[in-house]
């Protein structure tokens, strides 16, 4: 998306602002408009990234491309299929390059449900983020968050008011006090780059980063999406997700499609009552195309 020339740019900006002085009301930037200022910049984030979907749940087919440093050194390249419904259960299929799939993921307000269908075994946790990433799948935040920030909505992962905000190279950067999301970076559209944060209070909580990248190009008016996101936890975990297809569904989603049923002999392990770290090999991690 070209940007406007710096002659333009603040007196765009300072109409926009001007005419929302003179209304008494917030008015709505335009989508790819250049703004000159971090708090037109931080207005524009919230007007078109922090809404909810219009659709009722979605559907998203992506690549992840997973990588660790300790205890040893692991890349896994695998096909995910999330769906489900923005206010219901959320669905995950991780599936290997050539088809095979590897494991069926289920999330809702009781937790996570895991099933290896080559292992035959079934894990569940009732803290989703720390079942996921204890399975290989570094998402700092719940599936339901991801589907949300996927379809461009991140108002549960974005502070409504920032405590400092300043440029940052071609950038602006925003900084909390309190929450979960500790920093927040922009463009000059007002699109978002990165957030970072923590998994939770608690002193031993892991530091993570969420970057956006390769915004799609759509028409005037619309706004545009990221087709790179980048998951980082601060123990050298990282997943890469490039966005293959996405689509806002305007119905909610059969009960049927969202459930996850096991074999009738398989009984879940309970990974948060005793489990053993899944790098110990105790738990088998999702992988495929291992380098």
């Amino acid at each position: 998306m070209n940007r406007l020339g710096s002659t333009l740019v603040p007196a765009a900006t300072l109409a926009v602002l001007m005419l929302a002085a003179l209304s008494g009301c917030a008015t709505r930037i335009p989508p790819g408009l250049e703004l000159d200022t971090p708090g037109a910049a931080w207005s524009a984030f919230r007007q078109h990234y922090c809404v909810r979907p219009e659709g009722k749940g979605l559907r998203v087919r992506a690549s992840l491309y997973y990588s660790r440093t300790q205890p040893a050194k692991r890349t896994n390249r695998t096909l995910i299929s999330l769906w489900g419904d923005f206010n219901g259960p959320m669905r995950l299929d991780v599936s290997a390059s050539i088809g095979t799939l590897l494991a069926h993921i289920r999330e809702d307000k009781t937790g996570l449900l895991v099933f290896y269908p080559e292992d035959q075994k079934a894990y569940a946790h009732k803290n989703s983020v720390l079942g996921a990433t204890r399975l290989g799948m570094p998402f700092p935040f719940s599936l339901a968050d991801l589907a949300h920030a996927l379809a461009g909505d991140f108002a549960d992962l974005a502070p409504r008011r920032y405590a400092k905000a300043e440029a940052e190279g071609e950038d602006y950067a925003y900084t909390f006090s309190g929450g979960l999301t500790r920093r927040i970076v922009l463009d000059r559209l007002g699109r978002p780059v990165l957030l970072e944060g923590r998994t939770s209070r608690s002193r031993d909580a892991r530091q993570w980063s969420f970057s956006m990248d390769r915004y799609e190009d759509v028409p005037a008016g619309q706004v545009p999406l990221a087709d790179k996101l980048t998951l980082s936890l601060d123990n050298g975990e990282r997943g890469v997700l490039h966005i293959k297809s996405r689509e806002l569904m305007l119905a909610p989603w059969p009960a049927r499609s969202l459930t996850l049923e096991l074999p009738e002999d398989i009984v879940p392990i309970r990974l948060d009552n005793g489990y053993t770290d899944a790098t110990t090999g105790d738990i088998p991690v999702i992988h495929e195309d291992k380098q």
